[in-house]
């Protein structure tokens, strides 16, 4: 599928949710809204997960009158900037935007009560597997290559990722787990840091969002592993996926908006409505398609769904990790 295409078809997908998201019947209470910036906190490391929401900014304040002020709160797996949001007036001016492993996985590593009960979901705007890759001197080099290295080396691969209970943790521990082998974590304070460590020599292996792992990937300074994906992914077809080298994982994370408890509806729709419009725009799609990161918006209450179906999932593999 030629990159043209598959923007056509990101075009066209993310129109139809967006088309949905917009016929939102006005309500007084969100006409005047917004007055102010509104601050989104991202929990993670700046270069991580605010990339997918900064090609946004233009067009909302353009066409929206929306300003986000974006501002990145790191710590103990996304649960320090997710209570920071929690605990926020409930006014729509203070937002969160993680990845679902931030509510669903890392409190209940870190013996935090957070919860996604503790805020109002707003929208989904992407959904996105992880790269597991290699550093340039390993002799792992294939998918096969570290089925067979970690299988016959239970706990001698270093590898890192966005930090404790962050989705990529629990994915390589799913994904060493099924193998009957263990590896050994090494946590970062973002994917970024993770990426600069492996390049740097001191870790073998790197598991994390394609936006960060690809580009070292394509310039030839990592072995691409494989991707945690039952199927390999569209925009990255020619990366095969761990199941195919024999590690039967499906792993990706829902990565969306999310308001305080409380937050009135007809501010949560205005702004689904305005970020849905967004991300259709076709500079915003072409961003993030550079990235190799699926854009996949989806409405409140799927999004809200999702959460509870991770949360689920990943319960097997959180009651074998030790607490923080």
């Amino acid at each position: 599928m030629t990159s043209i295409s598959r923007r056509r078809l990101l075009t066209a997908a993310t129109a139809a949710t967006a088309s949905s998201l917009l016929a939102v019947p006005a309500v007084a209470q969100g006409d005047a809204f917004p007055s102010r910036p509104i601050r989104v906190i991202v929990p993670y490391a700046a270069g991580g997960a605010d990339s997918y929401i900064r090609p946004l900014q233009d067009t909302l304040s353009k066409k929206h009158g929306i300003t986000l002020v974006i501002e990145s709160i790191v710590g103990a797996g996304g649960t320090v900037g997710a209570n920071r949001v929690k605990r926020a007036a409930a006014d729509g001016y203070t937002l969160l935007f993680c990845g679902s492993g931030a509510l669903t996985i890392a409190p209940k590593l870190q013996n935090d009560t957070l919860s996604p009960a503790d805020f109002e979901p707003v929208i989904n705007l992407a959904t996105i597997p992880y790269v597991i890759a290699t550093r340039k001197a390993s002799n792992i080099r294939s998918g096969r290559d570290f089925v067979d290295y970690i299988k016959r080396n239970p706990g001698k691969l270093d590898y890192g990722s966005p930090g404790i209970g962050a989705a990529p943790h629990l994915g390589m521990e799913a994904l060493a787990a099924s193998l009957g082998t263990s590896v050994n974590h090494v946590p970062f304070s973002g994917i970024a840091t993770a990426v600069q460590s492996i390049m740097g020599g001191h870790i073998e292996a790197v598991i994390g969002a394609p936006s960060a792992v690809m580009p070292q990937v394509r310039s030839g300074q990592l072995w691409p592993i494989g991707v945690t994906t039952r199927q390999r992914v569209p925009l990255m077809p020619d990366l095969p996926t761990l199941a195919e080298a024999g590690a039967p994982i499906d792993v990706t994370t829902h990565f969306g908006f999310l308001a305080p408890r409380g937050t009135p509806s007809a501010v949560v729709q205005k702004l689904a409505a305005a970020i849905a419009d967004a991300a259709r725009d076709p500079a915003f799609l072409s961003v993030l398609e550079g990235m190799q990161t699926p854009v996949d918006v989806k409405p409140a209450a799927e999004f809200a769904r999702a959460l509870v179906a991770e949360a689920a999932a990943f319960e097997p593999v959180i009651a074998k990790l030790p607490r923080q």
